[in-house]
């Protein structure tokens, strides 16, 4: 059992190890002209400080070099050995509306050169609330146009001119309500405020905020779609919402219905798999081989919980509340594991982030929601077909029918479970991978979709399959679909109270069986 524990623990570690390196591997060429410090100055809102003047001292003290940050705010530092440094930024050298934060300014950001590597370090400096926008007309910027930025309580009032893009904006003295206004008789000839629009706006700007501004000029060439139009459109988004949901359903309905298990960590696969796709996408790999490195990476790290952590369990007689707890404290573990590497921020795929829609009557859809929707679909199809017709299929149905009876007819229960604990990280981190494409990917996307995949699989019918396909595909509908009579924020209310109206009628959900108890 320490062999087997000792190689999962290998192939768990090997994955986090190439996840690390594709999100933080410095470049290899770093190293040829000596020790090298590369840094990079982002705001908090991520965007690069360019022109900072940044100074690199020993933490000896007896070195100092002085170096600027480039237009993408990295800046690259040659240090005569490796040891520990520290980093101050000149608060003078900063743009406008960026502020070097206090404790910074006193005690500067600690970086560590390896030897025979370089040494990498990230500063955030804070970027003041402003309040910005673009005019335009139509497709035409609105160059000259004066705007003026006053507080509500008339202690603080400025005026800029947007340039030659339409763009503008004022850094506010601090987070409060602003009034935003422009003068009609100042507009260019020909151009008026558009009809039922007004030229004054009252806004709230909280804290590190960068509120945007909305003015509206000219006739409105937006197409109003009709009630019918708009219902289908959401239709068609709601099955791929539900067909995206079903690959994580499917996968955690498997798991539970050959182990009971309730895995709570399984909101975290998804997560894991949008989050490798992204490391190796933005790393320069192609968005098509990332998606099948992740599958075989997420897994391995199914694979590896199982023989790492549940099997073990299994075999202590470890209870299943108990190992839904462990599910738990997993699933928080993982989560600011995620939050710690890639940060609170939303990041966004290098490949296919903007494809304009493609137009089927009413219905627009972008190319890459189209083929999310046909490789969920054979995807599910294949793994039905496995479930049914294969060898492998049918000892999975043995072991969730009963355990105990498919071990004394010879299956090696043990080796289905395995399987399936695979084939439900490699259908979760899919799930992430496609769901990445039309979301953004986050370190907590898993946990946000984790109510409403439970919610598919509970609907459904637990342990069953088809089910939790059935059940994802009505949740995601509802779920899309609600929002043309409630605000989009109570969305997911609609789905769960759907769950509750169906489970007050079929206890057992859609495709469940019915049991005797007692």
């Amino acid at each position: 059992m320490r062999r087997r524990l000792t190689a999962a623990l290998c192939v768990l570690l090997g994955v986090m190890a190439v996840a690390a390196v594709a999100l933080g591997a410095a470049p290899a060429s770093a190293q040829e002209n000596g020790p090298t410090l590369i840094g990079s100055v982002l705001d908090t809102g991520g965007r690069p400080v360019e022109g900072a003047a940044i100074t690199v001292t020993a933490a000896q003290g007896d070195f100092s070099i002085d170096v600027t940050t480039d237009a993408q705010g990295t800046f690259i530092a040659a240090v005569p050995e490796a040891g520990l440094y520290r980093v101050t930024v000149d608060p003078a050298t900063v743009p406008t509306g960026v502020s070097v934060p206090n404790r910074m300014q006193e005690k500067g950001a600690r970086a560590n050169v390896p030897a025979g590597e370089a040494g990498t370090v990230t500063l955030e400096l804070r970027r003041q609330e402003s309040l910005r926008g673009t005019l335009s007309n139509g497709n035409e910027p609105l160059e000259g146009v004066e705007v003026t930025v006053s507080s509500v309580d008339g202690s603080f009032e400025e005026s800029t001119t947007s340039d030659a893009d339409g763009a503008w904006e004022i850094f506010v003295s601090e987070p409060g309500r602003y009034q935003v206004s422009i003068d009609p008789e100042a507009l260019p000839e020909g151009v008026e405020p558009r009809a039922g629009t007004s030229t004054e706006l009252t806004l709230q700007v909280f804290s590190s905020q960068q509120r945007a501004v909305l003015f509206s000029f000219g006739e409105s060439d937006r197409n109003i779609l009709s009630f019918t139009d708009q219902a289908m459109q959401l239709v068609v988004e709601g099955l791929r919402f539900g067909l995206l949901l079903a690959l994580a359903a499917l996968g955690l309905s498997l798991i539970f219905g050959t182990t009971g298990l309730v895995n709570f960590a399984h909101g975290e696969m998804i997560a894991l798999g949008a989050i490798i796709a992204w490391a190796l996408n933005t790393s320069g790999v192609n968005f098509i081989l990332a998606t099948l490195l992740t599958l075989v990476l997420t897994a391995l790290a199914g694979g590896a919980q199982e023989l790492g952590l549940w099997r073990p369990l299994r075999r202590r007689k470890t209870g299943l509340v108990a190992m839904m707890i462990v599910t738990i404290g997993l699933s928080i573990l993982a989560r600011f594991l995620f939050l710690y590497l890639i940060g609170a921020q939303p990041r966004s795929y290098a490949d296919y982030v903007t494809q304009a829609g493609i137009q089927f009557g009413p219905v627009s859809l972008a190319p890459r929601d189209i083929y999310s929707m046909a490789i969920a679909l054979i995807v599910l199809i294949g793994v039905a077909l496995l479930v049914l017709f294969t060898r492998i299929g049918k000892a999975m149905r043995a072991v969730s029918d009963n355990p105990s009876l498919a071990a004394a007819s010879g299956i090696d229960v043990n080796r289905v479970i395995l399987f399936v604990w695979v084939t439900g990280g490699s259908l979760a981190g899919l799930s992430g991978v496609l769901l990445g494409l039309s979301q953004q990917v986050k370190f907590d996307m898993g946990f946000d979709l984790l109510l409403l995949v439970f919610a598919g699989v509970i609907l459904g019918g637990l342990g069953t399959a088809f089910g939790a396909l059935a059940g994802s595909l009505v949740v995601g509908l509802f779920v899309t679909v609600s929002t043309l009579w409630i605000p989009s924020e109570l969305k997911n209310v609609a789905a769960l109270a759907v769950l509750i109206l169906i489970l007050l009628i079929r206890p057992q959900g859609l495709l469940g069986r019915s049991e005797r108890v007692g």
